[in-house]
């Protein structure tokens, strides 16, 4: 994968992409623990201490269960991949067109497997696209069921005290 840091020439690419700080705060985290990973050596097997607790402080228990879904993915995805991702720096503040699709393919990943399969396949192959897009649902899944979890928290914190 092609790490692009946040202080390199971006040769000319369209002024299109978005800026990492548009993202909703669950995409801003998994992207930047996706970039951090992409970091890491070996390549899906060694560990970020930083992603591990930040994931674990946004998700609770769920956060450790999000890390290693996205080492999954991620080692899974540069074996599909017919050419190098280009995933920007943890502190880049673009989006890479990779970084786009990925992003898109997990927004699509909670709802319509086919539409993200689609989405993911320029990047991994159809076949690639077909085998790692349910990891991404795992992933939409346990955000979305750890924010409920706070929010029944909440509710149960705020009956407890009345």
């Amino acid at each position: 994968m092609k790490i692009i840091g946040s202080g390199e020439d971006f040769g000319g690419w369209p002024a299109r992409r978005g800026a990492v700080e548009m993202l909703p705060p669950d995409e801003q985290r998994l992207l930047w623990a996706l970039r951090r990973l992409a970091l890491m050596q070996p390549l899906g097997q060694a560990r970020c201490h930083a992603v591990h607790v930040a994931l674990q402080q946004d998700y609770g228990d769920a956060g450790q269960g999000v890390e290693h879904l996205l080492r999954c993915w991620l080692f899974g995805l540069s074996r599909f991949a017919p050419h190098r991702l280009a995933i920007g720096a943890p502190a880049c503040p673009i989006l890479t067109d990779d970084e786009v699709q990925l992003l898109l393919a997990l927004r699509l990943s909670g709802g319509d497997e086919a539409a993200a399969i689609a989405a993911l396949a320029p990047l991994a192959g159809a076949a690639g696209a077909a085998r790692l897009v349910p990891f991404l649902a795992a992933i939409d899944g346990l955000v979305k069921n750890s924010r409920a979890m706070d929010l029944s928290k909440a509710v149960q914190d705020i009956s407890w005290r009345a």
